[in-house]
């Protein structure tokens, strides 16, 4: 069995991924963002997006908005910074705001801790 895992994750055909709870990294606030951004602007942006460290997924998307993102945050403070300083200069003309306040489902779920 250990050879065959190896050989899997060798060939790039196994992925391993370790799942945190954010709030016990001091990451206690979640947020999706639907951004509206000019189309000259939505690769730049959603790579912006993509390499800033609070950010966890960006999506571009159909729709009103055309761009998704997910982000943690350690306080409402943090969030408020992200959105008026961080997000300046990306073409941005639009941006809704929803706060999770709890996740009923995640996909993969998180493993609970034995106790």
């Amino acid at each position: 069995m250990r050879r065959r895992l190896a050989q899997l994750a060798t060939q790039g055909r196994l992925i391993t991924q370790v799942l945190v709870e954010p709030g016990r990294l001091g990451l206690p606030i979640e947020a999706k963002l639907l951004l509206h951004v000019a189309p000259d602007h939505l690769a730049a942006a959603g790579q912006a997006l993509a390499d800033h460290p609070s950010v966890h997924g960006a999506f571009a998307t159909s729709g009103p908005s055309n761009l998704h993102a997910a982000a943690y945050f350690p306080d409402l403070t943090a969030l408020y910074g992200f959105l008026s300083h961080d997000l300046t200069g990306l073409g941005i003309t639009h941006v809704e705001t929803a706060i999770v306040s709890h996740a009923a489902k995640r996909t993969p779920a998180p493993v609970q801790p034995r106790r």
